[in-house]
């Protein structure tokens, strides 16, 4: 089967539960996210030790929880970071080592930032925040934007020099990620639409074309390190778990702070 047909027949059925989950909010969406915590750690861990990077798989149960926390404790934020970084202090003395130690140390924290931290912040803009499916309106906008990157760099990508830690990834397909948010959301607000306001709109905008595209280098930049072509096997035509939800990671918790501060 084709990798395009593959792609397709995945996101004709996980797409609709996605949704699904997203606009109900509520428990679905925490289910969900914290489906995706407990994955991705799993991936990051299993491609931190193709590094030689040796995180223990207790944080598989660790992460998880602390996404919990994060999620029902919203006013605790910075306690339960403490505890993050504690505990990953304490298995790094435990199981000294003089030259992986620290760098165990540094990745394990990151890797609750990633796969905890960010899919929490997620879950919180409809927990917490008084919007209007602003978090469905942003993972929809991404959809749109990817697709577009990719066909348009398909197409007329000519200079692929954007970063090395990306080198399919061409010129013409990055400016197209960068343009097309702000073209649609002005078509949108040009027809009337006004569901979002002006600055909730320009944070999605924003989200989406900057953050978005950086979340997918993040990803890459962590898959050349470990040198892996995909986080996992586990989506037929997508790889794994976090290949799929890079930018939404990113994306998303720009957004929460973003929403949060204004």
């Amino acid at each position: 089967m084709q990798e395009l047909t593959k792609r397709v027949l995945v996101s004709v059925f996980f797409i609709p539960v996605l949704i699904l989950a997203l606009y109900f909010e509520g428990w679905p969406m925490f289910l969900m996210f914290l489906l995706l915590s407990t994955v991705g750690t799993q991936e990051y861990i299993a491609m931190m030790r193709k590094a030689e990077i040796k995180i223990s798989w207790m944080w598989m149960l660790f992460n998880p929880l602390l996404y919990a926390l994060w999620v029902f404790f919203p006013n605790a934020d910075l306690s339960i970071m403490w505890l993050a970084v504690f505990g990953a202090m304490l298995f790094s003395l435990m199981l000294w080592d003089e030259r992986k130690s620290v760098p165990n140390m540094f990745a394990t924290i990151w890797g609750t930032v990633y796969t905890a931290l960010m899919p929490a912040l997620l879950v919180k803009i409809g927990w917490h925040l008084s919007v209007k499916k602003i978090l469905l309106a942003l993972i929809l906008m991404i959809w749109i934007v990817d697709s577009i990157a990719y066909f348009v760099g398909m197409r007329f990508g000519k200079k692929r020099d954007v970063t090395p830690i990306s080198p399919r990834k061409s010129r013409e397909g990055f400016i197209a990620g960068l343009l097309a948010p702000v073209v649609i959301s002005l078509i949108l607000y040009i027809s009337g639409f006004r569901y979002f306001s002006l600055v909730e709109l320009g944070l999605i905008v924003v989200a989406a074309g900057v953050f978005g595209q950086l979340g997918d280098l993040l990803e890459s930049m962590l898959k050349r390190y470990c040198n892996v072509k995909d986080s996992s096997k586990l989506i037929p035509g997508h790889g794994g778990i976090l290949d799929r939800t890079d930018s939404i990671l990113l994306a998303g918790s720009f957004l929460y702070a973003a929403l949060a501060v204004l």
